[in-house]
């Protein structure tokens, strides 16, 4: 009896330290994926996946109407998968990659195989640029206007739909 008491009373605190912990992080907005909507994107600095002394600053302030960026990797499937996406979109928007937690060979291999859409690359060896800009997975994108502010945010790989959404977003 005494051990079937101490059971319930395990199971009991689990179950609403669970719900404490879920209703928590709910409420809690730093896990919203949207928190970085229509703010300024933080300023970062991008070093270069191939030449370590090339560096590119973000945001771009009245420099292009839109621009966007795109966090991916080499071991993403998702990532190979949304790739032909974004060769289309090369061609209508400059598109900075950001290459999350990646060896530089493989992450040059990827592109050397699929095509480059990146006006740059840089290296997030760390993951703690993309965690800056609101990133908790990839693949990300994110559609930034000429005032640094994100006004467009995608979790998961581009597909069509997203495709004609961001092409009428940067008309």
């Amino acid at each position: 009896m005494k051990k079937l008491f101490k059971i319930s009373l395990l199971v009991s605190v689990t179950v609403i330290s669970f719900v404490i912990f879920y209703y928590s992080l709910k409420a809690n907005n730093k896990n919203n994926p949207n928190i970085m909507l229509n703010k300024p994107l933080p300023a970062i600095e991008l070093t270069s996946l191939v030449n370590a002394h090339l560096k590119q600053e973000l945001p771009l302030i009245n420099r292009d109407k839109y621009y966007l960026i795109n966090i991916w990797s080499s071991w993403c499937v998702p990532c190979r998968e949304e790739h032909p996406i974004l060769m289309k979109l090369k061609d209508k928007i400059k598109i900075y990659g950001i290459n999350y937690k990646d060896k530089k060979t493989n992450a040059t291999a990827f592109l050397n195989k699929l095509g480059n859409p990146f006006y740059f690359t840089g290296s997030d060896k760390d993951g703690s640029i993309s965690i800056e800009i609101g990133a908790y997975g990839i693949p990300e994108t994110y559609v930034v206007n000429s005032q640094g502010l994100i006004i467009f945010k995608h979790v998961g790989p581009l597909n069509k739909k997203i495709y004609l959404r961001i092409s009428e977003i940067i008309k």
